[in-house]
């Protein structure tokens, strides 16, 4: 059972994490979400006794998988968010951030789950430009774990440099940036949510993007373009609501049909832009269905939130002067009965429709808070 997250680099860990297990003789389930749900993880681990990989999504709540392992499943975490220990012979937690490494710059988790690969069958160095289209979400130059995927690709000549120092991706007859193949994962993985995005993703990582993949990821893309036109025409007419130290907006139903990923790649873009006060945290809110496509129904129907730190704040994040949204949303989330997690300047959770009030109001709180 693997289940991985919606957006590249959790589709390119999700794709990687296949073939290795299939490699050893493992048939696979794959389940793609967007955040990992208690009751997902109850239920995968709770049924008969499996190996189970959560790709890109399982670190930041790695008390629950050793806590909801019933069935004695030996479970693996191939991920770079924000992590702690757990003791448990049952869970092997492979996070770079454990081992001295940060996973906002040096691994992202399609190079955790590439490593894995290349441990399993050495061939699957011709995988290696799926770690770099996963890289891609970290910006600045490829650096850390992440550059022995690049010198891997290089070496087996699916990556080239371009003249002007760029990357192009040669696989399957097509050439793509990094950036670009990203992009169009992204959009599948989000966007085509509920209409199967993911699976198509998946199999372009593993087979390549043909055509018709294109296609899609273009078709996906302009519908979210749209989508983010709206939004932000209504932000530049309303502006942005204001807390002492949490700046905020709602997108409510604008993203009908996607998934809640879409809301962030937003708050990642508005947070850039000049209408967002530099020194605040940047908090956006959309409405998300109980659906989880190849899992089932959640009890009840949620609100998805995003919290992004502009570059001012991110440096005064960094430096300790301000509490980093690992800490901070995670909390909020889980004060009005929901869950959090990511990194230090980029996390998102999920709580109760109708607790929207009570989340801002904690965060805004937990935000004045000295580290």
């Amino acid at each position: 059972m693997v289940v991985h997250h919606d957006e590249a680099d959790g589709l390119c860990s999700g794709a990687l994490t296949k073939v290795s297990l299939e490699k050893l003789g493992l048939p696979t389930r794959l389940i793609c979400v967007d955040k990992l749900y208690p009751e997902i993880a109850r239920d995968v681990e709770g049924g008969p006794r499996r190996v189970v990989v959560y790709a890109d999504i399982g670190s930041g709540h790695v008390e629950w998988l050793s806590r909801f392992n019933r069935s004695k499943n030996l479970i693996l975490a191939l991920d770079h968010h924000d992590t702690t220990e757990v003791n448990d012979p049952s869970v092997h937690n492979l996070n770079p951030e454990l081992n001295g490494f940060s996973g906002e710059r040096d691994a992202c988790s399609a190079t955790v789950a590439y490593l894995f690969a290349k441990t399993v069958d050495p061939s699957f160095i011709n995988l290696a430009h799926l770690a770099i289209i996963g890289s891609n979400e970290i910006p600045g130059e490829i650096q850390g774990l992440n550059r022995i995927a690049l010198e891997d690709g290089e070496k087996n000549g699916i990556v080239r440099r371009t003249r002007t120092g760029g990357l192009r991706l040669e696989s399957s007859g097509k050439s793509l940036s990094p950036r670009r193949a990203s992009t169009m994962l992204n959009v599948l993985g989000s966007v085509g949510y509920y209409r199967n995005g993911p699976e198509i993703g998946v199999k372009a990582c593993i087979e390549g993007f043909d055509n018709d993949i294109l296609t899609e990821a273009e078709r996906l893309e302009e519908e979210r373009k749209i989508a983010n036109q709206k939004l932000l025409t209504t932000i530049r007419q309303n502006g942005l609501s204001q807390l002492k130290n949490v700046q905020w907006f709602h997108a409510r139903d604008n993203y009908q049909g996607m998934s809640g990923k879409v809301v962030g790649s937003f708050c990642s873009y508005l947070s850039y832009q000049g209408l967002v006060n530099p020194v605040k945290y940047l908090i956006g809110m959309m409405n998300v269905p109980p659906d989880v496509p190849g899992w089932g129904r959640l009890p009840s129907s949620l609100v998805k939130v995003s919290g992004r730190a502009p570059q001012p704040l991110a440096r005064m994040i960094q430096s300790g002067t301000r509490p980093p949204l690992s800490k901070i949303l995670p909390d909020s989330c889980e004060k009005m009965g929901g869950f959090g997690d990511g990194h230090t300047v980029a996390a998102s959770g999920v709580f109760p429709i109708g607790a929207e009030e009570g989340f801002l109001k904690t965060v805004d709180d937990l935000a004045s808070t000295p580290t």
